[in-house]
């Protein structure tokens, strides 16, 4: 995906609606699965939207997520703050109202902002802060110390979107953070480099060594068009490191201005990446579970209505 500012001549492109999800019967998601990568966006008239954003987003809300985690069998989800919001997460905070027990989130808030914006983040169900040079209008790799160490004492972790090809030693960012680094579409690899290549093997080696966590998500926009070109990258990460792989739909896939994915193809991949049972339940339920549930018992973690 091209990180350039996509302009059409009048401003932003304007994404291309997601498809509406159809009831899964067959290959459902197990119970208590955890989709970790979705973003939802307020009403334009209450939320503005940056001027220096790389997309223009369609309107869909927390509304429309829920009839997706209803169709799929997803119980829970982490709700990731969409970069053309810039600083302003109030539409974020305003879904995870709405599940208080099924929803988590990831925020992008200054290193700078008081102490009240981070305590109100961590009431509301945040529990990550994302990083994003990929995007304009938020976080950048300038701000990864100071983002880690203003939310190391609420024990959450960072999000990082990077090309993992682009850092010579990307093991000694990982491990400056001093927590928890969830790499977010495998760390767009260089498929052409196959798993064996230098800055994949690096993460799979971090991933390993429970140094970082590896996000399984978006592979229209890692490999468009050959998702099977995937498959040895992920039997690569499950073999070393299944303790520290999460997955995720990437709904509502912004950024999508010709063509949208399909659900389905994304969602059939999951039993072909994970072929057991025990696999699945690992990397849907139990990880996620751990990075962003851990104050919450486990009986709870799917018995949450709408308020």
């Amino acid at each position: 995906m091209s990180t350039a500012h996509p302009l059409s001549g009048t401003g932003p492109r304007q994404c291309l609606p997601p498809l509406a999800p159809v009831r899964r019967n067959v290959n459902r998601l197990p119970e208590g699965s955890c989709d970790t990568h979705a973003h939802v966006f307020g009403s334009a008239a209450r939320f503005r939207l940056d001027p220096g954003r790389g997309y223009t987003p369609s309107p869909v809300t927390i509304i429309d997520y829920r009839q997706v985690m209803d169709a799929y069998g997803i119980d829970r989800a982490v709700l990731v703050h969409p970069s053309v919001y810039g600083f302003d997460n109030g539409a974020l905070f305003e879904a995870l109202e709405t599940m208080p027990d099924r929803l988590r989130g990831v925020a992008v808030i200054s290193p700078n902002a008081p102490e009240s914006l981070f305590a109100l983040a961590h009431r509301l169900g945040v529990r990550a802060l994302r990083v994003n040079p990929r995007n304009p209008a938020g976080l950048t790799m300038r701000d990864f110390q100071a983002v880690a160490e203003r939310i190391k004492a609420l024990g959450w972790h960072i999000q990082l979107q990077v090309n993992i090809e682009d850092f010579a030693d990307f093991g000694s960012i990982v491990t400056s953070a001093g927590m928890p680094v969830v790499v977010d579409h495998f760390g767009f690899p260089d498929l052409a480099q196959g798993p064996d290549g230098r800055a994949f093997a690096e993460l799979v080696d971090l991933a390993a060594a429970g140094r970082c966590i590896v996000k399984l998500s978006a592979p229209y926009r890692v490999a468009p068009g050959r998702y099977s070109a995937l498959k040895p990258f992920v039997e690569r990460l499950v073999r070393r490191a299944p303790a520290s792989l999460i997955w995720a739909l990437d709904w509502p896939h912004t950024e999508c201005f010709e063509a949208v994915p399909d659900d389905n193809p994304i969602l059939d991949l999951v039993w072909g990446w994970l072929p057991t049972e025990t696999l699945r339940r690992q990397v849907l339920v139990d990880t996620p579970r751990r990075l962003f549930w851990a104050d919450q018992p486990h009986s709870t973690e799917a018995s949450g209505s709408a308020a």
